[in-house]
């Protein structure tokens, strides 16, 4: 769905059109640049993992002063010409709701000082890069262990498999035998009991498909239970082909103030709507 795009759009023609009206006696009509922008270009290093990214929207400022959040690829309106300073910076759908549309903390942003010529058009396509403050864990199912261990109430668990990995030559793969009725597997990271809270950035990244819901979450712990508590974050629906998704974890872990120890955790039941169920997962990725 194109709205926010549409919306952008038509709130920067309809204020180009108030400026001219204003400017009407004027020999010298306003006429506007023009920034264009088809991608970005995530690069990452060999402790970030993968460089797969789903940057769906461009929010760009001209000197400070929002134009617009612009659905990709997008070629936007500007009257602020002369020497001006561009930010663009990557947008993402949160939980991959297309009605929930933010800047994805994460990510670097583009910063330039450039002269706006009027009636020209600048085609910039950042290139970005992770903050350098970010913590990045990944699951990538390449090497010869799995971060995720299968929990006592679980029929089944993550696979290594070669047969259609995302990328690399391996991916993690669920399956369900005959009489298997549910899927359950958690990490145990210690890197995740520093996950910050009160509001603070925290998120999954994945590339997935599947053709059963399944559901991701987090396990907490402030130290006096004898086991950790599950809490519910987002439910997949089935995906035929594989797709890049980030799952907003901030608000589960900040309602948990107490919590000392944190864990990921995916889950699924077999309710019978696939014959043969199957989950594939590659590039798990929890930053923070």
């Amino acid at each position: 769905m194109r709205f926010i795009r549409k919306l952008t759009l038509l709130i920067t023609v309809s204020a180009l059109l108030v400026l001219n009206s204003c400017e009407k006696d004027s020999s010298t009509p306003l006429i506007p640049a023009y920034i264009e922008v088809n991608q970005f270009n995530l690069t990452t290093s060999g402790s970030q993992g993968t460089n797969s990214h789903q940057i769906t929207d461009a929010w760009i400022f001209v000197n400070d002063q929002l134009e617009g959040i612009f659905e990709l690829p997008a070629r936007v309106p500007t009257l602020l010409t002369g020497e001006q300073n561009v930010k663009i910076f990557a947008g993402i759908k949160n939980n991959g709701i297309g009605s929930e549309r933010v800047r994805y903390p994460f990510y670097t942003n583009y910063d330039m000082n450039m002269t706006l010529e009027p009636d020209s058009t600048y085609v910039i396509n950042p290139d970005i890069t992770y903050v350098s403050t970010a913590t990045i864990w990944e699951e990538d199912f390449e090497d010869g262990g799995i971060a995720f261990t299968k929990t006592a109430l679980s029929d089944t668990n993550f696979v290594q498999d070669n047969t259609d990995p995302f990328e690399g030559s391996k991916s993690g793969v669920v399956t369900f035998d005959v009489g298997d009725l549910y899927f359950e597997s958690r990490t145990n990271e210690p890197t995740f009991d520093n996950f910050p809270k009160v509001g603070l950035p925290v998120y999954v990244e994945l590339n997935y498909k599947s053709n059963i819901q399944f559901s991701v979450g987090i396990l907490h712990n402030d130290g006096s239970l004898p086991s950790d508590v599950k809490t519910g974050v987002f439910t997949f629906n089935t995906q035929a082909g594989w797709n890049k998704t980030y799952i907003q974890l901030s608000d589960a872990v900040s309602q948990q103030p107490a919590a000392t120890t944190f864990d990921l955790y995916f889950d699924a039941v077999n309710d019978g709507t696939s014959a043969s169920p199957k989950i594939e997962m590659d590039n798990i990725k929890v930053v923070f």
